[in-house]
């Protein structure tokens, strides 16, 4: 009787221990899962945010910024260019007053649109700017800032009330907070309301190429043929990329690194566990051994032990990660004038 207490008593002693054993080994595998599943969901959002954004908002291959010109120069001096698409034509205007809300401030940019040609821009909500009425359209970013919906009344300096008709996404720059907010404003409605403009002036171009291949040619030609432009500073959407992927570069790296460290730290974890666990365990397999039980037959049994520990803490980990890391990622994504993966990331995930 008293070997029965003891076997009993050393049987629940073993029980806690598996026990803790296991919630161990959940909480490891649980916490990188969550570390992996973070790495990916920044990894693809920041990663990938700008090639989905240019494809969106359709880039132009060449930005060239220069002094305010006539639009007929400006025109010219592009349409002698080789291998060009289409191009389209802007003013842009700084440290423009604006005010929505009860909020104002006086370092806004508006962008006013020709009205033909490829915007350069992806309206994300609402609908494009029309040729008649006052209209605007806001960085997406802006509008959440400061809580402005469609349809809101806008106040442009100079302009007046205008109605918000749609929120934009342009990767050309980084938006608001971390630039100054950016509005979008139509010519043609201007042009409408206060005279039209013969020939107006023109800061900014935007220019397409057939084939993105040629692009040093012709911006060698470019420099070439520009006389009469001053001031001329030209950008590329390769070169766009590279300035907004250096910092999105960092933050993937640092998160890589930390998950890299979480992993190593898990399997460490993991394997010593596992080790401590076929040593408590070497009694009880030497007699399944004795009693005929074949190797293959406990490794399995071993195998399905285990995976029942690993599948629900790997999966509630991955969740976690997902939820904890997905809306912080899609709000950097916005101030980068970049979408979110959205179902791009079931894959990777599911990997």
């Amino acid at each position: 009787m008293r070997a029965l207490r003891a076997a009993l008593g050393e049987a629940r002693r073993g029980l806690r221990v598996r026990r803790r054993g296991a919630l161990l080994t959940a909480i490891g595998i649980a916490l990188a899962a969550a570390m992996l599943a973070a790495a990916v969901v920044v990894g693809e959002g920041l990663g990938g945010g700008f090639g989905r954004a240019a494809r969106a908002a359709d880039l132009p291959d060449i930005i060239v910024r220069f002094d305010s010109e006539s639009a007929r120069l400006v025109d010219e001096r592009i349409s002698a260019l080789p291998d060009i698409a289409s191009y389209s034509t802007r003013t842009e205007f700084t440290n423009v007053g604006i005010a929505a809300g009860g909020q104002q401030r006086g370092d806004a940019v508006a962008e006013v649109m020709s009205g033909s040609g490829r915007p350069g821009y992806a309206v994300v909500a609402g609908h494009n700017l029309a040729p008649r009425g006052s209209q605007v359209l806001i960085e997406l970013g802006f509008a959440q800032a400061w809580h402005i919906r469609l349809g809101s009344t806008f106040y442009v300096s100079g302009l007046g009330p205008q109605r918000v008709v749609g929120f934009v996404e342009a990767p050309d720059n980084v938006g608001f907070p971390l630039a100054k907010p950016r509005v979008y404003l139509s010519r043609p409605a201007i042009a409408a309301r206060f005279g039209r403009q013969p020939n107006p002036q023109v800061n900014l171009a935007e220019i397409w190429l057939r084939n993105p291949r040629y692009l040093n040619e012709v911006l060698v030609q470019a420099r070439a043929t520009s006389f009469g432009l001053h001031d001329i500073q030209f950008a590329t959407r390769s070169g766009v990329k590279v300035l907004l992927g250096q910092a999105a570069g960092i933050v993937i790296d640092l998160l890589v690194a930390l998950s890299v460290i979480a992993l190593v730290t898990a399997s460490v974890m993991l394997a010593a566990s596992a080790r401590a666990e076929v040593q408590r365990r070497l009694g009880a397999i030497g007699v399944r051994r004795a009693v005929g039980a074949s190797r293959g037959h406990i490794a399995l049994s071993q195998g399905l032990e285990a995976m029942m520990i690993a599948v629900p803490a790997a999966g509630l980990g991955l969740a976690v990660g997902v939820l904890v890391t997905n809306g912080p990622d899609d709000r950097l994504l916005t101030m980068l004038n970049e979408p979110p993966p959205a179902a791009g990331l079931v894959l990777p995930l599911a990997a």
